[in-house]
């Protein structure tokens, strides 16, 4: 009895091109289908325009059932390929195309939906996922020699995003800033603040009533 069926493609275009099916015919009713998909964001750019898909993340989030995740390095993503194998339902997991530096030991522990943080600092946070990870950690090491220091925070699960991390950060740190391969319309930019802005709201109202 097959336990998982794994979909591999070469462009993240699979998700424009077969959107309806995806849609329809995969989340709706929750088959336990995995869609992993590379040559994703701006990373391939010399293949052009009709080639860099940046609203990947906008689509699969917006999809009922959806689980949404991008990997950062080679041990992320080998982790990431054996959770969504026991996981039932649903998944889309973007993969880069250029080799980038490893970031974490074996040792590391990962955990669905939870995010990552990296150091402590408190001057800014910086929301970082799959390939800008790498690159987040040389801003923190650059600003480190400036004498600002920052906290970097791995979100290799788009959806569901941790939310109380989130929070955790914007309370201990002066500023939130977030890198991506992705258009800023529903990528990672686009999630967090909305996941603030509920949290935030969400208090507002619970203090309104109770005056």
């Amino acid at each position: 009895m097959i336990k998982f069926l794994l979909l591999v493609h070469l462009l993240c275009l699979l998700v424009g091109r077969a959107y309806d099916q995806i849609r329809n015919s995969i989340a709706h009713p929750k088959l336990n289908v995995k869609i992993c998909a590379s040559h994703s964001g701006i990373t391939v750019g010399e293949d052009g325009a009709t080639h860099q898909m940046l609203e990947d993340f906008g689509l699969m989030r917006g999809i009922p059932n959806m689980t949404v995740m991008c990997t950062s390095d080679d041990i992320q993503t080998k982790w990431a390929v054996e959770q969504i194998a026991k996981f039932n339902g649903p998944v889309y997991l973007r993969l880069c195309r250029l080799a980038t530096p490893l970031i974490y030991n074996e040792n590391q522990k990962f955990e669905l939906g939870k995010g990552i943080q990296i150091g402590e600092g408190t001057d800014a946070t910086i929301f970082a996922t799959g390939v800008t990870v790498s690159e987040a950690i040389k801003a923190q090491e650059e600003l480190s020699k400036r004498g600002i220091n920052v906290r970097v925070v791995d979100i290799h699960t788009i959806k569901p995003i941790d939310e109380e991390l989130i929070i955790k950060c914007a309370k201990e740190t002066k500023k939130l800033i977030s890198i991506e391969d992705h258009s800023i319309i529903g990528g990672l930019r686009n999630h967090y603040i909305r996941s603030f802005n509920r949290k935030i709201s969400c208090k507002t109202c619970k203090n309104r009533h109770k005056r």
